[in-house]
């Protein structure tokens, strides 16, 4: 009897059904493979051991000894006759293994300074080598880009677009149709409509009054309703809606479950829908000025040991005040439905984003809004930054609502110290900036028939040492958009601490350096120039109002001195600087177009104190700050206005001061000085001026006349009469852990109002922010990146100017690529943003994104990552060849141009990167020995899958007769 495999026999049956058993012939499995080279034979790879290949540990000690990152000479393939391109993959994976070596020594703690630093170089040129082996090596069946490898590239940072809406704060709490408290008393303001250009219709007003609404229940649909029904009459198209947001609720964890203990409530608030032809307004008939001060709150000096979790646990905020509350000009106040720690008199809050480390100045501009001055060390509003620390330009409506950001750009950190604005709207910021900034220079001339002309030109600044501070001042246009921006310095450290723009629009900056800045003379009429007293000299400068440089005047004792604040009234520019511990007032005629030293009078010893604020009224300077009138502070040293009775008495440790002086400096008579505090320390008040009065503001855990201690460390804030001494406003509060840090103070003039507690601002609503680039993104004037053909080799640069926008940058992509891409700028779902998007036009339309010239690459300001933009990303090596001609797949590495160890905070990402570019090399490594895994399942699907149910009955009567058969 023949006996007969059952499996032999279902295997045969399967076969006959066209179904896949699993069982491979000896045949098949030596000639059937999708690699390219035709074999799956391939010799080890670099990362098996039995390959023989160098550690990263030996790699390393190699190329400290004098040895290259890429030898392809030196690669023995254990497979003779395999393909080259196994060994050009084998180089490069131990080119990138030696860069991880060095990023892991780099992170031990045996580590020395000197052995860092030879490290950070070393992986520098290793960079630089596998970047030159990746962009030359030719490979026959793979192709290598260093960076990414995409059918479509995004930007990913958004540029501002027209949004013809605007959402205000939370007012209301709880339900849609209950009775709203902002909406309560004596509720009146006005909407303005005016036409965008003059004369396209005639402009209305429409004045809203929630009385006339009689006994209907005052809730956000029905006020909603009658606003509506007012603006529908007087034909406007602007509509108001309700806002509505979810409740959130609260939840505790108890054990390892999430319980909830409160449901929460919905909130509420007001939205306008508005169109782009009719511009809205908002004003109120009883109007008062507002203070603003912008703040820190929480554990503000890290003080309490025994609770950790607060540590660093701060928050910044921006809070606003109505400012002469009276009872003729009764309180519009009310506490809002999110305000946390609200005192009486605030009529607003807004929390800052939290990448804002510390903030020294804000300005309140005319119309209401208020400007902020920040340092940053990451993100905010939705730009990153390109250092470890920038500086923000944030304009915020009255109602606190953000409505632009500015960053400066700086590679590697800068500091905002001052600002101010001027009479048509423009911005001044000026600070400390270490390593590349780029700059623009704008110069004027006329021509021969009369017309005048602007250029300007673009470069990218390092200072005289890239490791220390210079000074920037930067103009900004009533819109946003950036004018100018200069840079100068010394040969040591210097920082710009003022800034105040000239009648004609010039520009003046104060500050102070550790050597003689370039061009110093000593502002004589018959000016001489200066050499550095030593230590920190006082300085000024002059721009013209397109930014061109025009003088520096320096001066100071070899101790420590600075330009601290300066105004300019008319044509004289007044100068309070600390001079070794004094308080120096300095005049300067301007009627020559540069300084002319008019003036000096020293008021005093500030014992220790500091310069915050200078101002010019009536016919007086004024000048603010804190000073120690203690004899132990002061030592032998003439106090502080000395002689002159105090409106408002001394009481000790360092005190806020408000002082008065005749313009001319010389006449003593109608000197004042009155100081404010308490007994402890008030150290580094804010003071500012409106109208001859002085505005404090300070932390103090002292008892201060008139106010009640509620926490550790409360806020004060006050207006004081400099002459009389006499304090016409003031209160006090604290915040979170009972700590609460006045950082800066701002006077706004008429612009609190009932339309506070309603959450609208004072004033006409921003629907649109500037497009241009730079004010959207950390891009500079001069930022460039360039546009490369991979089959020619062909590199074309995108050069960054003032006035770029995402439609100019387009067709500069466009033209830079032959015209073979479609660059489009797309809207972002759901945000009034805009972004850039790069798609191949045709089949095999290829470019290649690569970075610019250190300290100006644009890429990562823009949103944009290096790569290549091919429909061969999706395609599989079948699909691509049929295009190319040639068994070619393109592989990706990831790998970033601008990758370094400089900074030990960032070398896990950093081996991230090299690890994630590493498995790349792999995938290509698999590819090259078992071809496309997306062809593979392909093929077998063609051959296997599911069995249909009928041949699976029918095998199954074959296995039984087969059992039968074998006597199974």
């Amino acid at each position: 009897m023949i006996g007969l495999d059952a499996s032999f026999l279902q295997s045969y049956y399967n076969a006959k059904a066209g179904v896949n058993s699993g069982v491979s012939s000896l045949t098949n499995a030596s000639t059937a493979t999708n690699s390219p080279t035709g074999t799956t034979k391939a010799p080890s790879a670099p990362w098996e051991t039995k390959s023989g290949a160098a550690s990263s540990d030996e790699l390393v000690r190699k190329v400290m000894a004098g040895s290259k990152f890429i030898k392809e000479g030196n690669v023995s393939l254990d497979l003779a006759g395999a393909s080259q391109d196994y060994k050009k993959l084998f180089t490069l994976y131990q080119g990138l293994n030696t860069l991880m070596g060095i990023a892991n020594k780099a992170q031990e703690n045996t580590t020395t300074s000197t052995v860092m630093r030879t490290l950070q170089r070393l992986f520098t040129s290793g960079m630089s080598e596998i970047q030159d082996y990746v962009s030359d090596a030719e490979l026959d069946h793979v192709s290598l880009v260093q960076g990414a490898l995409t059918e479509k590239l995004k930007s990913t940072t958004g540029v501002a677009r027209t949004d013809t809406t605007y959402v205000a704060k939370d007012i209301h709490k709880g339900s849609a149709t209950s009775s709203v408290k902002a909406f309560e008393g004596d509720v009146k303001f006005n909407i303005a409509i005016n036409p965008p250009s003059a004369g396209l219709y005639t402009p209305k007003n429409v004045e809203i009054d929630l009385s006339e609404m009689g006994t209907t229940n005052r809730s956000m649909g029905n006020v909603v309703n009658f606003i509506n029904s007012k603006l529908k009459d007087a034909g406007a198209t602007t509509r108001f809606t309700v806002e509505r947001t979810p409740a959130k609720a609260e939840t505790i964890k108890v054990g390892e479950k999430e319980v909830t203990v409160n449901k929460g409530l919905d909130t509420f608030s007001l939205k306008v829908q508005g169109t782009t032809t009719e511009l809205i307004k908002f004003s109120a008939a009883q109007m008062s000025d507002s203070v603003y001060v912008v703040q820190t709150t929480g554990d503000t000096d890290n003080d309490d040991k025994d609770k950790p979790e607060t540590l660093d646990d701060l928050s910044t905020q921006l809070v606003k005040f109505q400012a002469d509350i009276s009872g003729t000009n009764p309180s519009t106040a009310t506490a809002g439905v999110t305000d946390t720690y609200w005192s009486e008199g605030r009529t607003g809050q807004a929390v800052l984003e939290e990448n804002i480390t510390n903030v020294r100045q804000t300005v309140s501009g005319a119309d209401g809004s208020v400007y902020v001055l920040a340092d940053v060390d990451g993100e905010v509003d939705g730009q990153g930054i390109k250092g470890t620390k920038d500086v923000a330009l944030i304009k915020y409506d009255s109602a606190g609502k953000m409505l632009y950001t500015r960053t400066l750009g700086a590679a590697d950190q800068a500091s905002g110290l001052a600002m101010t604005v001027s009479a048509d709207g423009k911005v001044a910021i000026a600070g400390s900036v270490t390593g590349e900034l780029g700059v623009q220079t704008t110069k004027t001339f006329t021509s021969a028939d009369g017309k005048t002309y602007t250029t300007s030109t673009y470069e990218t600044t390092k200072g005289y040492n890239e490791s220390i501070s210079d000074s920037f001042v930067t103009v900004f246009d009533a819109a946003g958009d950036e004018l100018w921006t200069q840079r100068r310095g010394s040969i040591g450290m210097d920082e710009a601490l003022s800034v105040s723009f000239g009648t004609d629009g010039s520009v003046y900056v104060g500050g102070r350096a550790q050597g003689t800045m370039s061009g110093a003379t000593d502002g004589a009429a018959t000016a001489q120039g200066v050499t550095s007293a030593g230590g920190w000299d006082a300085y000024v400068m002059k721009f013209s109002a397109t930014g061109g440089y025009q003088s520096t005047t320096q001066f100071g004792t070899s101790a420590t001195d600075a330009a601290n604040a300066m105004t300019v009234d008319g044509n004289t520019l007044y100068v309070a600087a600390n001079e070794n511990g004094n308080a120096v007032l300095r005049s300067y005629d301007l009627t020559s177009g540069k300084p002319v030293l008019s003036e000096t009078r020293d008021l005093g010893n500030l014992g220790g104190g500091s310069i915050s604020s200078v101002s010019v009224y009536d016919g007086k300077v004024y000048l603010g700050g804190s000073a120690n009138q203690s004899t132990t502070a002061t030592g032998a040293n003439t106090k502080l206005m000395d002689g002159v009775s105090a409106g408002h008495a001394y009481t000790g440790g360092q005190d806020a001061f408000a002082l008065s002086v005749s313009k001319d400096l010389g006449d003593t008579s109608a000197d004042a000085v009155s100081f404010y505090g308490s007994s402890e320390s008030e150290a580094n008040a804010k003071v500012t001026f409106s109208d001859g009065k002085a505005w404090i503001a300070f932390q103090t855990k002292g008892a201060v006349d008139g106010t009640t201690k509620i926490g550790e460390k409360d806020a004060v804030l006050a207006r004081v009469d400099v002459e009389s001494g006499d304090v016409e406003w003031q209160t006090r509060y604290t915040g979170k852990n009972g700590e609460v840090n006045p950082n800066a103070i701002a006077i706004s003039k008429n612009s609190s109002s009932v339309l506070d507690k309603l959450g609208l601002p004072t004033g006409t609503l921003q629907y649109k922010d500037s497009s241009s680039l730079v004010a959207n993104t950390t891009a500079r004037p001069g930022d460039e990146f360039y546009v490369r053909d991979p089959k020619t080799g062909t590199k074309k640069k995108i050069v960054i100017e003032a006035k770029d926008t995402l439609e100019t940058l387009a067709t500069k992509i466009n033209r830079a690529a032959g015209y073979k891409m479609d660059v489009k700028v797309t809207k972002v779902t759901g945000k009034p943003e805009s972004i850039l998007t790069i798609t191949p036009k045709f089949g095999n339309a290829e470019i290649e994104i690569v970075r610019g010239t250190e300290g100006k690459d644009a890429l990562d300001s823009l949103g944009l990552s290096e790569g290549l933009v091919t429909n061969a990303a999706s395609q599989t090596s079948s699909e691509a060849s049929k295009q190319s001609g040639k068994d070619v797949k393109m592989f990706g590495l990831n790998l970033d141009s601008n990758l370094n160890i400089s900074d030990e905070d960032t070398i896990d990402a950093v081996k991230k990167v090299l690890e994630d570019a590493m498995k790349n090399v792999r995938s290509a490594y698999r590819y090259l020995r078992y071809g496309d895994s997306s062809e593979e399942a392909d093929k077998k699907g063609k051959t296997g899958g599911t069995v249909p149910a009928y041949l699976t009955k029918q095998l199954a009567n074959y296995q039984d007769a087969l059992n039968r058969l074998s006597g199974g």
